[in-house]
């Protein structure tokens, strides 16, 4: 393996990913390149069903058996895990790689000790006797906030937030560079929303490790990830620095999601995008987005733009990149989109 600090911790190229299905193959992911870096937090921001979930079970390599991967790598630390034996991604997936999960109640196993699941994880991957899996079950639940005599308890003893808490522990049980985290907070309420991501974000200063956090709430992004990848259908349609992309976003798609945050002080309502993805199973010859865009020229439907470069460090993939401070004025206003709602179909 070459040295880690030559590479991208991860570095995704030109990967797609597709589901068989009675209709024919599902175009999941297309044409979808991603780095991140050491210590890094990257957010990956879009709707349900966009692709999100997918990367990640395709970087852990634990895909239904109804998907593949028709292009691309994945390059771990400079390894492709693609192109590598099942053996050597068993031992990256937690040990390297590891996930905090959208459903702590659904991950963990309702009849085991949650001290036993997280011990299991150890020995499965360290030579360590059980005492000292168990030593390193207490500490890890401590670390992220959970009383170490609750390691005895079952899920269902467990609030929710101490369930998601569990799984955060287990994620970081093997000292992984990176973490995966798939919508980790969505079940919860606000106030314990914000007490784990805290709890992450302190853990992280601590240990070191990078973070790709997938959600479709852009608050939560921006809160927490120094840079942004923006998905739709499938696709990367915009990255950056966050801050950089929020300020003045240069994709009409995250121009909506934009203006679809609440604003505080403001007495305007969130204005919505009218309409909804594509089908993937028949995606569409142009770019993906242009059946809900109001900028979309006759080029955008039959001519499939490139992830190109719009600035130092940022990339978009739009044919209208370069016009996008004369449209951004107007994507602020709700009347542009209605009239895209109430166009003929």
């Amino acid at each position: 393996m070459l040295p880690s600090d030559t590479h991208p911790l991860l570095s995704i190229t030109g990967l797609a990913v597709s589901y068989g299905t009675p209709r024919g193959p599902a175009s999941a992911i297309a044409d979808l390149s991603l780095e991140i870096g050491k210590g890094e937090n990257l957010g990956l921001i879009g709707e349900s069903g966009c692709g999100k979930s997918t990367l990640l079970k395709a970087v852990m390599g634990v895909m239904p058996d109804n998907a593949r991967i028709a292009a691309g790598r994945i390059a771990f630390q400079g390894r492709d895990l693609v192109a590598a034996d099942a053996g050597f991604r068993r031992s990256v997936r937690w040990a390297g790689i590891s996930m905090v999960t959208q459903s702590a109640l659904n991950a963990l196993n309702p009849v085991l000790r949650v001290g036993d699941q997280i011990a299991e994880a150890i020995r499965a991957h360290r030579d360590v006797s059980r005492a000292e899996a168990w030593r390193r079950t207490e500490a890890l639940l401590t670390m992220v906030g959970v009383a170490p005599e609750r390691a005895r308890d079952y899920p269902h003893q467990f609030s929710g937030g101490m369930r998601q808490r569990a799984i955060i522990a287990m994620a970081l049980a093997l000292d992984p560079p990176l973490v995966l985290a798939d919508e980790p907070t969505t079940a919860l309420d606000v106030v314990v929303q914000d007490q784990i991501f805290q709890s992450l974000r302190a853990l992280q200063q601590r240990l070191g490790f990078s973070l790709l956090l997938v959600t479709h709430d852009l608050a939560l992004v921006i809160e927490n990830c120094e840079r942004v990848a923006v998905m739709y259908a499938g696709m990367i349609v915009e990255t950056g620095p966050t801050r950089d992309v929020i300020r003045r976003p240069t994709h009409p798609y995250t121009l909506g999601l934009k203006n679809a945050l609440p604003r505080l002080g403001s007495r305007d309502e969130p204005i919505a995008i009218p309409g909804g993805p594509p089908d993937l199973t028949d995606p569409p010859p142009g770019c993906r987005f242009a059946a809900r865009c109001p900028f979309a020229l006759p080029l955008c439907r039959t001519e499939p733009p490139a992830l190109t470069t719009v600035a130092p460090g940022r990339q978009a993939r739009c044919h209208r990149a370069a016009e996008i401070d004369a449209l951004a004025p107007l994507a602020a206003l709700p009347q542009t989109w209605d009239a895209l709602r109430d166009a003929p179909r």
